[in-house]
């Protein structure tokens, strides 16, 4: 019997909360635990974690004809709609600003390290180490390697020479269990505060997840708050397959991108690309009209400013609007 997917919606009740939670975040930095990786854990039946939706936040990369950022709109600038329903903003804000206003970025990266990547981990590894110097002052990042096992890093840090010995340290052998590594970057990343991304490296299809599915995964990402950035290659071994469907969904899903490089020579400039992205968008939130219900929610974002032409918008599809459930021993 396959697992049943996981749903999860998280919020904020306030505006107010959302700015006390990424000073936090700001406050908590140095304080994150790196000792060596930790084992995924390996669940028998999937928990469902339930949160009532009160303030659904949302982030907004905003690129002209040409690719680039458009910086500098104001809340006034854009229309938020939940199910085809103008909805008021309550929190709108450019990531990109002054130092003291720049808001603090968790990223996940989801690696592969079977054995299909033994000639070619060394690209890998300089292109995620060149994404680690990019990582500003208030980020933080997490390392999970994967192949028929999983293992991340103990707790995000904002160290760069602690992300470095992660990725140092990565070794290729083994299979793919590119599902569940997914799954598992999605866990450790839906409880920080502020901004979260993952990015996904495969070079072949999943071959040895054990717990979780594709569509399982996919519906896990819709309903975590974090943008995922998925990147493709085809692996040295003749046998591999492709994992572009699935990695195209879950980007989609969630407002991200997919990338599918013809080189492994070329993810240096990738992981370049995704970097830049990350520090150039928009954080917005607003409180639903409706009440919580437990439906699927499709959000939609369009920009007002009539002197702005061929812009491309992109925000996550949706969320689940999911009651809270009681606390044991609670009526």
């Amino acid at each position: 019997m396959r697992p049943l997917p996981l749903f999860m919606a998280t919020s904020l009740r306030s505006a107010d909360q959302v700015v006390r939670a990424l000073a936090l975040l700001a406050l908590t930095l140095g304080s994150g635990s790196t000792a060596g990786f930790a084992q995924s854990p390996r669940p028998e039946t999937p928990l469902v974690v339930e949160a009532e939706i009160e303030l659904v936040s949302l982030t907004a990369v905003v690129h002209d004809s040409a690719g680039k950022p458009i910086h500098g709109l104001t809340a006034a600038d854009v229309l938020v709609l939940e199910d085809a329903r103008p909805q008021q903003l309550t929190y709108f804000r450019e990531a990109s600003g002054a130092s003291d206003e720049k808001i603090p970025l968790s990223v996940v990266l989801v690696l592969d390290a079977s054995g299909s990547m033994k000639h070619n981990l060394h690209f890998l590894q300089e292109a995620a180490l060149r994404f680690v110097d990019k990582l500003e002052s208030v980020d933080t990042a997490l390392v999970v390697q994967f192949n028929e096992s999983i293992k991340g890093s103990a707790d995000f840090t904002g160290d760069p020479e602690r992300l470095e010995q992660f990725v140092e340290a990565m070794q290729a052998w083994g299979g793919t269990s590119l599902y569940d590594a997914v799954h598992y970057g999605l866990e450790r990343i839906r409880d920080k505060p502020g901004r979260k991304a993952i990015i996904v490296f495969s070079d072949g299809d999943d071959t040895t997840s054990s717990v979780f599915t594709e569509q399982g995964v996919i519906d896990y990402a819709r309903s975590a708050e974090a943008t995922v950035y998925c990147v493709a290659i085809r692996g040295m071994s003749l046998l591999a397959h492709s994992p572009r469907g699935f990695l195209k969904r879950v980007a989609a899903e969630t407002g991200g991108s997919y990338f599918s490089p013809d080189r492994v020579g070329d993810l240096i400039k990738v992981f370049s690309l995704i970097a830049d992205e990350l520090h150039n968008h928009y954080v917005l939130a607003y409180k639903p009209q409706r009440a919580p219900d437990g439906t699927w929610r499709e959000t939609t974002l369009r920009l007002l400013r009539k002197d702005l032409k061929n812009v491309t918008l992109r925000v996550r599809k949706g969320y689940f609007a999911v009651k809270r459930r009681p606390a044991r021993g609670r009526p």
